[in-house]
């Protein structure tokens, strides 16, 4: 049974990390919209995604298993370790993000490019855009 988990687990990384590039255009929407609940689930409240939780449920045999080993619960660092790649969490977790996001963006711009829509119709819609950016990065950042 956890083979099978493990596979799926390993299917929907995949996707996540890099649909954006190969699904095939006609479900770019459903990439687009099903990404962010996905990376919703991931960061919640105990940071696990619902396939790990069960995973470990099904291991351990109860409904709230206490894991003995931190790798249990980060199935990409476990699955890197198992063929030898060894990264620290904070170091994988902003790779994945990096991942996640340009393949994000990848899949928005084939979808602009396939519709034929203009990310900025005219100046003054691209003066807000670039004013919002700027001022969030430096409300963030500064």
């Amino acid at each position: 049974m956890l083979n099978i988990l493990e596979s799926i687990h390993l299917l929907i990384s995949f996707y996540v990390i890099l649909g954006g590039y190969f699904i095939p255009s006609k479900y770019i929407p459903v990439y687009l919209l099903s990404l962010p609940y996905i990376i919703i689930d991931w960061n919640d409240k105990d940071g696990l995604c619902w396939l790990t939780k069960l995973n470990n449920m099904i291991k351990y045999r109860t409904l709230n298993p206490v894991t003995q080993d931190e790798n249990e619960n980060n199935f990409i660092k476990d699955t890197l370790e198992k063929i030898g790649i060894i990264v620290e969490v904070k170091k994988l977790t902003f790779i994945l993000y990096l991942l996640i996001i340009l393949s994000w963006l990848y899949a928005y711009s084939r979808l602009m490019e396939q519709y034929n829509i203009q990310l900025f119709p005219n100046k003054y819609t691209k003066q807000v855009a670039t004013f919002m950016i700027i001022g969030w990065l430096v409300v963030t950042y500064v």
